[in-house]
């Protein structure tokens, strides 16, 4: 009898190393998500505020309220229009990769790539 309970004591004890194994294979896979998610996100803000800096009007506010009506509104930012739409689909890539690895859609692209 002792030996049935210390099979099934066994049993349970293997059982709960294999979750908690598994558990905390999932929090690592969450945390890497986390940091590479974090870092494409990064990238993704410091192409955002490069396009800012090159499209924000640089006159001061009394400039621009006094400014002359015949003032050209559509300059070209600096680096001009090129560069900034190669920018802007930068950006988007960025974002684009970030919502697909949170939402989980990159891994079956992933996949799907490695099969075909």
């Amino acid at each position: 009898m002792a030996d049935k309970y210390k099979a099934t004591a066994e049993t349970i004890s293997s059982h709960d190393e294999r979750l908690r194994i598994a558990k905390e294979r999932e929090s690592a896979k969450m945390r890497h998500l986390q940091g590479v998610a974090a870092s494409v996100m990064e990238d993704a803000m410091n192409v955002w505020l490069e396009i800012w800096e090159a499209c924000r009007d640089q006159r001061s506010c009394e400039e621009i309220i006094l400014g002359d009506e015949n003032e050209p509104r559509n300059t070209p930012p600096h680096g001009g229009w090129p560069e900034l739409c190669e920018k802007l689909d930068l950006l988007g890539h960025y974002i684009d990769y970030t919502k697909r690895l949170c939402d989980g859609s990159i891994e079956n692209t992933e996949k799907n790539e490695s099969e075909g």
